[in-house]
């Protein structure tokens, strides 16, 4: 039976209060339980893996639009891209006004513009917003935009929040992403034959499967906390760092699926695994001291704006390039650069912040629609298949986040209601995962039809954070504090009693 303290009810302390004299109060529980739980989910992917076949070749790629005069489809591309950002823009307002994430509003705002709303209803409409010959230029402003949007993801991770509990809280996160990663590679086995793409043959379309459910959206669940008030708190704290190394952890695996996508052999695989690890280990290494030496070298100076923006996007595109010739992903260079590039370097100015808030307000909704054109809602009625394996692996996105989460924080000693809210705040995958289905989608690992169906559940899985978190009286948006906050300073921040 758990100890109390004897000073707590006479203090009249809430349960919040009592567990937030450390993240996780029974530390060597939470530890032994992640750690079996990791030990029963490798195993269960070593028996799949043994089982496995090959990779499939690579799919081949889309033919090209055809193009027009200069004049007329700059003005058609950018009367396109305004409409989308107002839609996108319009979408988060109305979000936000329904409790919910703006995020959601956004990702909505891209779906109307796709075949499952507007491109069904008013096809000429669709053709008069986005023209057929403009989607190759839309691709390549929201590819752009996704690989910045990458960058501000990798730029927020703070390994210095993980504090003096970093051993068990990094663990605790690696179970938060191994057994969800399992349930995902074992609920996909039986739907491998009707769900894969053309490039999901033998073990990377269930291992991609396994990945998408083990993320947790990092970006958004940091606005969700702002928005909940829960940001102060120690459960907040908790919930962003782990949520920071399990993306991490993810996105490693993510790379290494579409090594194995796009190989051809297992020597093409194991060479893309170690030109991958060879460029993170130089980037941690060398590139990441290099930049820190030159910003503290050079802190009284601030560089002009233009300059700035040329060094930190040459920095992204470049590590961008690295990771897609060595034949990850650009995604993943993207990330890395964002982890290199130091944190308020007096010498970059606020170029860093702005150039992630222009991304955000003009180039990631061109992202959002493009994942709108390639969405189709019937796509998931016409086939049983996906249905019903969407459905599954819906539950087992749920179980494997929300219950390992859960079950550890119980463990390591936070009250019920609070693991709970734990397990929820991991489950939310929002942007994070809307990523990697669509990277999942251009590598061809995932079909149309199973791409539909996995954009549904991750919107469904951010849309439930805040009402479950109503329901566990943890929402508390008065007396909220910046994501900043967070990230950077999270064991200054004073605890707040929740009801």
């Amino acid at each position: 039976m758990r100890q109390v303290r004897p000073d707590v009810h006479a203090r009249g302390e809430s349960p919040l209060e009592e567990a937030e004299g450390r993240l996780l109060p029974a530390p060597a529980r939470a530890l032994a339980l992640a750690g079996a739980l990791i030990v029963v989910a490798a195993g269960s992917l070593l028996l799949v893996m043994v089982t496995g076949s090959g990779p499939a070749p690579a799919a081949p790629a889309p033919p090209p639009g055809a193009g027009t005069g200069p004049a007329q489809p700059i003005l058609r591309l950018f009367l396109a891209v305004a409409v989308i950002g107002g839609l996108a823009s319009l979408g988060g307002r109305l979000a936000r006004r329904l409790g919910q994430p703006a995020v959601v509003g956004e990702i909505a705002a891209g779906l109307l513009l796709g075949p499952s709303v507007l491109g069904s209803v008013a096809p000429a409409v669709t053709g008069l917003i986005l023209p057929e010959w403009a989607h190759p230029q839309l691709d390549l402003l929201a590819q752009a935009g996704l690989v910045i949007f990458m960058f501000t993801v990798g730029a927020e991770f703070d390994t210095a929040a993980l504090g003096r509990q970093r051993t068990v809280i990094g663990v605790a996160s690696l179970a938060m992403v191994a057994v969800p990663f399992a349930l995902g590679v074992l609920a996909a086995l039986p739907f491998a034959a009707g769900l894969a793409g053309p490039s999901g043959g033998g073990a990377a379309f269930v291992l991609f499967v396994g990945t998408a459910l083990s993320v947790t959206a990092f970006p958004v669940l940091a606005r969700i906390l702002q928005e909940s008030g829960l940001a102060g708190t120690r459960l907040g704290t908790l919930a962003i760092v782990c949520a920071g190394v399990a993306d991490v952890l993810a996105w490693c695996a993510l790379a290494a699926v579409v090594a194995l996508a796009h190989a051809r052999s297992a020597a093409g695989v194991l060479t893309t695994i170690a030109v991958t690890a060879a460029i993170v280990l130089a980037v941690i290494f060398v590139l990441r001291p290099l930049l820190r030496a030159l910003a503290a070298r050079y802190s009284a100076v601030t560089l002009p704006t233009p300059a700035g923006l040329v060094l930190v996007l040459g920095l992204i595109f470049a590590l961008s390039a690295a990771t897609d010739v060595a034949g990850a992903h650009a995604i993943f260079g993207a990330l890395l650069a964002g982890i290199a590039l130091p944190r308020d370097a007096p010498v970059l100015g606020a170029v860093p912040r702005r150039l992630g808030a222009l991304n955000r307000s003009l180039l990631l909704p061109v992202f959002f629609a493009s994942i709108g054109l390639q969405t189709n809602v019937f796509l998931a009625f016409d086939e049983p298949v996906v249905l019903v394996g969407g459905a599954i692996l819906l539950v087992a996105a749920v179980l494997g986040k929300l219950g390992t989460a859960a079950v550890i924080a119980w463990v390591g000693g936070m009250p019920g209601r609070l693991a709970v809210g734990l397990g929820v705040l991991m489950n939310a995958r929002g942007i994070t995962e809307i990523v990697v289905l669509s990277t999942g989608l251009s590598i061809g690992v995932i079909s149309s039809g199973t791409f539909t169906v996995l954009v549904m559940m991750a919107l469904l899985t951010t849309v439930m954070t805040v009402p479950a978190l109503r329901l566990l009286r943890l929402f508390q948006p008065d007396g909220q504090v910046t994501a900043a906050d967070v990230t950077s300073r999270p064991y200054r921040v004073e605890a707040r009693p929740l009801p």
